[in-house]
This record gives C-alpha cells, sequence and structure tokens, in this order.
C-alpha cells in the first residue's frame, strides 16, 4: 500500500513522522517538513511504517548522500540531511524525549557540541563474513534484517582502514572456504597503524593461520588476532595472535590502553570533548569523593582523580577494569580503586566496607538500556550525593531514568548537553547535569 504524507518531525530512532488516517507513521527516508509518497511496510493497530518511494515537495536539508549504500545499509540513518540540520534534529529529539518521556519543563538544552568534519571519524569498524552463492559477501547488515551488505568501502572510517579494508576483502575471496558460522573482522586504528581482530562463533572452523601469515605482509597492519567467542560475545580464547594486541589513547596528559574485549568509545576527536565538557558540568572540588558508575576501561576516571580526594570506578567487564586497574599504575593514581560488579552489587560493597562513605558525585554512562537496577535509583535517592553526571547514548531511557530521580523532590535536572558522538546517524549522546535540590538552593539563596 502507497500512500500520501506531510512529515511533521524527526523522532529518535533516524525516522521522520507523519499521520494518515488517525494513526502515526514512520518514515525511513524522510525529512521533516517533506511532502512524500510512502510505501507501507508494515501495519500495526496504532502505526505504520514504510519507506519514502517519491518525493514530492523536498526539504531544503536534504542533500545527496556520499555513500552509494546508504539505501540499503543499516550502518547510517541521516546521510541525506545536511549536517547543520543533522545537529539540529539531534538537539530537538534530547528536548522531545525529556519532555515527553521525562515529564520535564523549563529544560537548560546546551548547543550541541558537532564535528568540524562529519566524515572518517570511527576509530573502530566491524565487517561481517557470510558465504554466498558467488564466494563470500563482506560488509554491514541491511536496513532491519541479518542480511549482509557488501561493502568494499565506508566514508565513517580513515583512508588507511579502508586500504586494509581492501586487502583484507581481496585476501578472505581469495583464501577462505566456504563455511557456515559467525564471522567478522573488526579493524582499529592506532596512531601507529592499524590492529585487525578476526571474531568468530566456536563452530567456525577454518583455520585462520595462513590468513594471518599473509596480514603480515601489509605494513599498516601492526597486529592480527583471531578470537573465538560465544554468543554473548564474551571471549573464550585466542585461536591465532601477532603483533600489537591493545589500543592506546592520550587524553591531555592521561595515557590508556585498552584490550580488544574492553569498551572505548569509537570517536576520539569527540571523546575528548565529551571528558572535557562532562568535568566542566561536574566541577570536582580537592575534597572531593566521587563515584564512576560505568568507567571502563579509566579514562573519564583517571582525569577526575587528578582533582580530587579519591574516586571509585566499577564496571562489569572484567577486561576494562583489568584495563583501568593498569591504567591506574601506568599514570600514576593512588588515589583510585576499581571494582569489577555490576553497580547494584558495588554500591552493597562499598556500603558494607564503609559505612560511614559518602559519595559528593557521582557519574553514570550506562548502556542503551539506562540503569536497570531500580536499586541503583533507590540507593541514589537515599545517599544523597550532591551532583549526579549521567552521560547517555540513548535519550529515551535517560528521560525516564531523570523522571525517576527528580520526581520525590530529592533532584533536579540542573542542564543537559548533548554530543554528536556519531554523524550521519540518529545516535546522539547526552551528559545531563543532576543536582540535589538543597544545593540549588544554597546556590541560589545567598542566606541559605
Amino acid at each position: 500500500m502507497n500512500i500520501q504524507l506531510k512529515l511533521d518531525k524527526m523522532v529518535y530512532g533516524g525516522e521522520a513522522l507523519g499521520r494518515y488516517e488517525g494513526k502515526v507513521v514512520f518514515v525511513n527516508g524522510g525529512i521533516d517538513g517533506e511532502l512524500v509518497d510512502v510505501q507501507v511496510i508494515r501495519q500495526k493497530k496504532d502505526y505504520l511504517k514504510g519507506n519514502v518511494v517519491r518525493i514530492i515537495h523536498p526539504s531544503e536539508q536534504r542533500t545527496a548522500p556520499l555513500c552509494k549504500y546508504f539505501d540499503i545499509c543499516g550502518g547510517c540513518q541521516w546521510q541525506h540531511i545536511d549536517y547543520p540540520q543533522q545537529l539540529r534534529f539531534k538537539q530537538q529529539i534530547v528536548h522531545d524525549q525529556l519532555t515527553r518521556i521525562g515529564g520535564l519543563d523549563n529544560l537548560n538544552v546546551l548547543p550541541i557540541i558537532g564535528m568540524e568534519f562529519p566524515w572518517q571519524y570511527r576509530n573502530r569498524a566491524r565487517f561481517v563474513v557470510k558465504t554466498a552463492n558467488h564466494g563470500f559477501t563482506i560488509g554491514f547488515y541491511r536496513i532491519g534484517t541479518r542480511a549482509v551488505v557488501d561493502i568494499d568501502y565506508c566514508h565513517l572510517i580513515s583512508e588507511q582502514m579502508n586500504e586494509v579494508y581492501a586487502a583484507l576483502r581481496k585476501i578472505i575471496k581469495e583464501k577462505f572456504k566456504p563455511f557456515h558460522a559467525y564471522c567478522a573482522i573488526e579493524i582499529k586504528a592506532l596512531d601507529e597503524g592499524i590492529m585487525v581482530f578476526f571474531i568468530t562463533s566456536p563452530n567456525f572452523h577454518f583455520d585462520l593461520t595462513k590468513v594471518m601469515e599473509e596480514m603480515k605482509n601489509i605494513p599498516m597492519i601492526k597486529g592480527g588476532h583471531h578470537l573465538v567467542v560465544n554468543k554473548d560475545e564474551s571471549s573464550l580464547r585466542t585461536a591465532y595472535s601477532f603483533g600489537k594486541s591493545t589500543s592506546t589513547y592520550s587524553f591531555e596528559d592521561i595515557i590508556v590502553q585498552a584490550q580488544a574485549a574492553s569498551f572505548f568509545q569509537i570517536n576520539p576527536i569527540q571523546a575528548q570533548r565529551l571528558f572535557k565538557k562532562t568535568l566542566q558540568l561536574l566541577n570536582p572540588q580537592e575534597n572531593d569523593y566521587i563515584l564512576d558508575g560505568h568507567c571502563g576501561v579509566g579514562a573519564l576516571t583517571l582525569l577526575i582523580a587528578q582533582k580530587i580526594r579519591g574516586i571509585v570506578g566499577v564496571d562489569i567487564s572484567l577486561s576494562s577494569i583489568d584495563d583501568a586497574k593498569r591504567n591506574a599504575l601506568s599514570n600514576q593514581m593512588k588515589n583510585v580503586r576499581f571494582l569489577q560488579d555490576s553497580l547494584k552489587q558495588a554500591i552493597t560493597q562499598l556500603d558494607d566496607l564503609d559505612s560511614e562513605c559518602k559519595f559528593d558525585a557521582v557519574i553514570l554512562n550506562p548502556p542503551r538500556d539506562g540503569i536497570v537496577e531500580k536499586e541503583v535509583i533507590q540507593w541514589l535517592l537515599q545517599t544523597k550525593p550532591t551532583s549526579i553526571i549521567y552521560i547517555s547514548c540513548n535519550p529515551a531511557t535517560l528521560a525516564r531514568d531523570i523522571k525517576l530521580l527528580c520526581q520525590e523532590g530529592v533532584y533536579s535536572l540542573n542542564m543537559v548537553q548533548p554530543v554528536d558522538m556519531f554523524p550521519q546517524t540518529y545516535h546522539v549522546e547526552t551528559i545531563a547535569s543532576i543536582q540535589s535540590v538543597q544545593k540549588v538552593q544554597k546556590v541560589s539563596d545567598p542566606n541559605f
């Protein structure tokens, strides 16, 4: 079924929203303000989903996508929108989610921090390899499916990474034999070159030794590794390895390393800005004691540690905490402690170790699901740290959690800073500064 409609706004998820016969319609490939013909691909009781098949009145912000795979690849959603408008849409989406889901008003949403050059920003990319009738398909998943689009070039990674990817495609198509298991190649950019990881499931039985030996002849590749992983991507074993295995990043005068299994931001330019803005909003004081609730490899933790009395970093990932501990040692930070656990279990452990322990501030940087352990929200409301900095890659779950924190009158949302970590996509990183109501009163009332 094809329908014609006017698109009213952009929504989180990358689609444009319109209405048809009383139903909401989510449209791929559209832009706010356009009049379009839409092919409906899904019909539900309360909404429809569809794709633009003809643009009747295009938006002035519409631009030609740079990538020839844009219409089929699921990696980017907004290449058809010029970059300044992408930023405006992202800022509006953050505002809308906080208003609609969080029930918040009088929001102080600061101008989004964008990029001067919104291409080639990724320092890591994973390409899926699948057996196909003609040999092998290597690339990213097709929009909304697990089918793989055969891609020979990606505009979100550097020229050097693309050169390595092209060489790997050639090696795979020459050396691989048909298989039926999960296999992907992850390419990571370092200051001194490229690392390559073959990531496979246990039922991938093809010996990659000869492939890896071939990779040694590519000067740009400084390390190659075959990692066998479980379905949840927890590491089982390393089947083959040569050269460098860890990534190194520098932030101001802090240098951190990360293993393959450890999380780190894929956009180093914007990560620098994200950390800098977080420090500004946190405004740490010399005598502060702070909890970094999802610390990863400890980059932000160590930056903060330079300015305060002490800090505890928590992360569920064993490899991230191993990296964080090594990073603290290599940067000679002695006022830092790291715990490998869920935040829910860590706060119980901290309370048991020191009943007088009270954090002046807490940093939250959870995965996309947000703070799913409600005990963490309750602990924050009970212990009442003066300041909470919540870094989120999902404005919907951010809004949900801020609503829980603010509904009892203990906290109020001070300001929000969107950061564009992922140009050409709908994704947006957000830093929220949440202050205790008591602190806000002290600041606003000189006689308090």
